[in-house]
């Protein structure tokens, strides 16, 4: 049987980033032998969570700038929103601070900077279109370890909160973090460190989870340059389940724990690919939402086109509008589709008999509209080009 802990070696290799985050938490040792203790300490830890990563299906990543990576999370309407706070509030005065609102748009949870520099949660209800007075939530404060908290995120249930903090339980920058809310004592648990692959030597924030349709988010920026950051997608799971030592050598749990390759989490596919289907059919949601909003089409390589008034041509104004009209119908198919092929992988066989024809038929309708959008946006560019021609003539 293989070592249930990682070799110091291994964790020496996980991350370049690991003498970097001892150093900061090392400054205020008043000693070299405090200084040794906790660095010890801290590569225990790190020892310890590297060999219970637990096991998880990441479905696919994105690197995006951070100023605005909350615009990766395609949450479902019903789990809630994630804006910067000077957005969401119209202020100018908490650049790094975020806002959780959920689906109902009737509670919202916050970080904003206390007095002595750290950040704290707030919480405040909305009252016939008011925010009531924030209340900073108890059982997160300084008192408990905590340095600074933000990106907060609450589950459906009310009770199950995550969020991120840098002090004593993180080892690196920011930390990710899960805790409950206790109605008798009116303050949240003492919370936990949800560990490996989620958090490392770097910053990890924004843990989101979409359980209506089983999806989940987090940022980090490790192995990233400045200004940018890596979103993962992932399946949550219901139980903890960790990498077995039996099955996994401690360079595979490494690997694993730092998140190397995200394809080694993939299995044989399946579950993956049910989740990249879900996906699809929630960005087809968001997509049709916000559609009449945002557009570009490209003319040629000097001509784009931002909105619908832009269009010179008659004709080329009237095929958008008919575009638009097919878009919107092959998105509808797209999210029909992919809750088809879900709902088959679970159905009986009579079922699936139906699903067959289904989906054969919808696959068919897709194909006809694709063909029809990809002539209808020549066309539309073809009359186009020819308008701005006789405008230069």
């Amino acid at each position: 049987m293989k070592k249930t802990l990682i070799s110091m070696a291994a964790i020496m290799a996980l991350s370049a980033a690991t003498a970097t985050a001892q150093n900061k938490r090392l400054s205020k040792s008043s000693t070299k032998a405090e200084a040794e203790k906790e660095g010890k300490l801290l590569e225990q830890r790190i020892d310890q969570m590297v060999a219970a990563t637990q096991r998880i299906i990441f479905i696919d990543s994105v690197v995006t700038d951070k100023e605005n990576f909350f615009s990766k999370y395609n949450l479902s309407r019903d789990a809630g929103s994630v804006y910067s706070y000077d957005n969401y509030f119209k202020k100018g005065n908490q650049p790094n601070a975020f806002v959780y609102v959920n689906g109902l748009a009737d509670k919202c949870y916050f970080s904003a900077e206390d007095t002595a520099g750290t950040s704290s949660i707030y919480t405040c209800d909305n009252f016939n279109g008011q925010w009531t007075t924030p209340m900073k939530l108890g059982g997160l404060g300084n008192d408990e370890g905590y340095k600074s908290v933000n990106y907060p995120f609450m589950m459906p249930d009310g009770t199950t909160f995550y969020f991120a903090a840098t002090g004593e339980e993180s080892i690196g920058g920011y930390d990710i973090f899960v805790t409950r809310f206790d109605s008798e004592s009116g303050s949240f648990l003492k919370a936990e460190n949800i560990g490996m692959p989620f958090n490392s030597t770097a910053n990890d924030y924004m843990y989101a989870i979409d359980e209506f349709n089983d999806i989940g988010w987090f940022a980090t920026d490790r192995s990233q340059p400045e200004g940018k950051v890596c979103i993962y997608i992932f399946i949550p799971s219901e139980t903890r389940q960790l990498y077995s030592p039996d099955e996994y050598s401690e360079e595979q749990i490494r690997s694993l724990a730092n998140l190397d390759c995200i394809a080694d989490t993939w299995g044989n596919g399946k579950e993956r690919q049910k989740a990249i289907d879900r996906l699809k059919a929630m960005q087809a949601v968001n997509t049709g939402e916000t559609a009449k909003e945002k557009m570009a089409f490209i003319i040629n390589d000097r001509v784009t086109y931002t909105k619908p008034t832009d269009f010179k041509s008659s004709a080329g104004a009237e095929q958008f509008k008919q575009l638009q009209a097919l878009e919107s119908q092959r998105a509808a198919l797209d999210m029909a589709l992919a809750k088809a092929r879900i709902y088959y992988a679970t159905a009986n066989t009579s079922d699936r008999n139906a699903l067959k024809n289904e989906i054969l038929k919808s696959e068919q309708q897709i194909e006809s509209l694709e063909l029809q959008i990809t002539q209808l946006r020549k066309d539309i560019r073809n009359a186009e080009i020819r308008h701005l021609k006789q405008d230069k003539s």
